[in-house]
């Protein structure tokens, strides 16, 4: 689990270049920066950084806008081209990774909410370290509202924060480009087949970089209507202000070894073969002789889940992807509120030992 979150992570978006910026913080709590416009995500470098700043994207987007071609239906609020696609995404997905420079890879759940009345929002996570973040909504980027694609989130430490404007769609698939670069450099499709069907096909500087082949695993309710009647977002504009979840675990016996635990939260009920559909999962490391941990999760969609954490003691759930002989499981699908705003804490136990 760890080798595939950690190469989605690298491998969603583009490769590093001039547009990649770097922060001080490890953190993937932290907003990026709202002093310059997209950044790429995906580094190899092992430890955060500090350094360049984003560069500036209010008047890129003019230039390509010009050389693109014309979206073939224009709907939403104020004539914004493309805008049911928010619909079309809003879900729990889940579905492989493939034809990425680093192979296929199994599973990449993305869960698609409203994160406030103007961005539709999901999040994954590994670690502290390592997140991925998709986000769509309306802003203007110097020629007028247009419906943008984020991508990005903390590889390793170290910010990727890429933007994507609409540039053509269809009533079946809707292409987006860098705003900064255009088609050449980033060219991101979502295409459906049937509403339940969607494929993301990624490619950078002309090159294959991902194809997330995903099926609606739930449905999801957007506010009505979305995105709400506003102007448009700036072109730096952060993510919106999103609540948290804090789970604090403890455990009877002390590790022998180093270890790892997961927490994991879904709004289904999960078994213990974890068959389930994760709406989010955290890990964390557990040094030996550790007896608790504690694991925050950040921009969680506010509402109800179900938590299970497991104890991986021999440290191999990412391989397998779920417990084994040896670890240790809380009470599964403990039930969790997520508070609309700020932080949500919750208290549990390793309680059987597989």
């Amino acid at each position: 689990m760890r080798s595939l979150m950690v190469s989605c992570l690298a491998l969603l978006a583009a490769c590093p270049g001039d547009e990649a910026t770097s922060v001080s913080s490890a953190s993937s709590t932290a907003d990026p920066p709202s002093t310059g416009g997209p950044a790429t995500d995906a580094s190899t470098g092992g430890t955060p950084t500090t350094g360049a700043t984003e560069a500036s994207t209010t008047d890129a987007i003019t230039s390509e806008a010009s050389t693109a071609e014309a979206p073939t239906s224009t709907t939403g609020e104020a004539g914004v081209a493309g805008l049911e696609l928010m619909q079309r995404l809003a879900g729990l997905w889940s579905g492989p990774a493939s034809m990425t420079p680093l192979g296929t890879f199994p599973l990449l759940n993305m869960d698609l909410r409203a994160a406030s009345g103007q961005v539709l929002f999901s999040r994954v996570d590994l670690d502290a370290n390592n997140s991925l973040r998709f986000a769509f909504a309306v802003e203007d980027h110097g020629s007028g509202p247009t419906l943008v694609y984020r991508n990005g989130g903390y590889f390793l430490g170290m910010l990727r924060d890429s933007r994507a404007a609409l540039t053509e769609h269809t009533d079946s698939s809707w292409r987006f480009c860098s705003v900064t670069k255009g088609c050449e450099y980033i060219d991101a499709t979502f295409a459906f087949d049937g509403e339940d069907h969607v494929i993301l096909d990624v490619k950078v500087k002309g090159i294959q970089h991902v194809y997330w082949d995903a099926l609606r695993e739930e449905t999801r309710a957007l506010p009505e209507p979305f995105p709400a009647e506003a102007p448009p977002l700036a072109p730096d504009a952060p993510f919106p202000t999103m609540p948290s979840l804090k789970v604090d675990v403890s455990w009877a016996e002390p590790l022998a070894v180093d270890g790892g635990v997961w927490a994991i939260v879904t709004t289904e009920p999960c078994d213990l073969q974890f068959t389930c559909k994760h709406s989010r999962s955290l890990l964390a490391s557990a040094p030996a002789g550790a007896t608790s941990a504690s694991l925050t999760m950040e921009q969680i969609h506010t509402g109800p889940y179900k938590l299970t954490v497991v104890l991986d003691r021999n440290g191999n759930m990412d391989e397998t992807l779920f417990p084994d002989a040896g670890d240790g499981v809380s009470l599964p699908n403990q039930a969790v509120m997520v508070a609309p705003a700020g932080e949500t804490s919750v208290k549990t136990a390793i309680v059987v030992d597989l």
